[in-house]
């Protein structure tokens, strides 16, 4: 049976390739947001939030705080798709290694379920910070959305893999990183 497994903490070229990733996500996104806002989007307000009312410091706890939610929100979101795609899958939390993750050990999902799983925080906070950009004209959401876009950058590399491998129809998601089979593998 051909199969792919992935230990994202101890798999040296996976994490540079996770490096590049986010440093070339987050400049592309902000380079093509500030692009995007010179050109369509009038901004007002401070790029740094609350730096009036609460001075430099307030205003990065703020950015940090914000930035925080969003992560939570962003593993959240992963939870929330493992539980659509399997009602019965344990669903956990944690952060290792400077990573917040989701988990739902052990859990067989079809390649497609496993490619929404891990694609619509990105998605979802993407859309939902671009329409406030929009909305809300605020220089601050580039920084966010860049940031975010960074964040995801382990979400890439999978997505990454699992196009790579097309003939791997099943993923199981594992407390490390996932594993790409052939044929379905029962839960573990």
């Amino acid at each position: 049976m051909d199969k792919l497994e992935l230990n994202i903490f101890e798999n040296k070229s996976a994490l540079k390739s996770i490096s590049w990733i986010q440093i070339l996500a987050m400049i592309g996104t902000f380079i093509l947001l500030y692009l995007l806002e010179g050109l369509v989007i009038k901004p007002t307000g401070s790029a740094l939030v609350g730096r009036e009312q609460f001075g430099i410091a307030g205003a990065v706890f703020f950015i940090i705080a914000l930035f925080l939610i969003i992560i939570i929100v962003h593993e959240a979101i992963h939870g929330l798709f493992f539980k659509i795609f399997n009602p019965s899958g344990k669903v956990k939390f944690g952060f290792k290694a400077g990573m917040a993750y989701a988990t739902s050990p052990g859990t067989a999902y079809t390649r497609g379920q496993f490619f929404i799983i891990i694609v619509m925080p990105f998605v979802i906070l993407t859309a939902v910070m671009m329409t406030m950009m929009f909305l809300l004209p605020n220089p601050a959401y580039k920084y966010y959305i860049a940031l975010h876009t960074g964040a995801c950058a382990g979400d890439f590399y999978y997505l990454y893999l699992i196009l790579k491998h097309k003939h791997l129809s099943y993923a199981v998601d594992t407390e490390v990183g996932m594993s790409l089979y052939e044929t379905e593998k029962q839960t573990i």
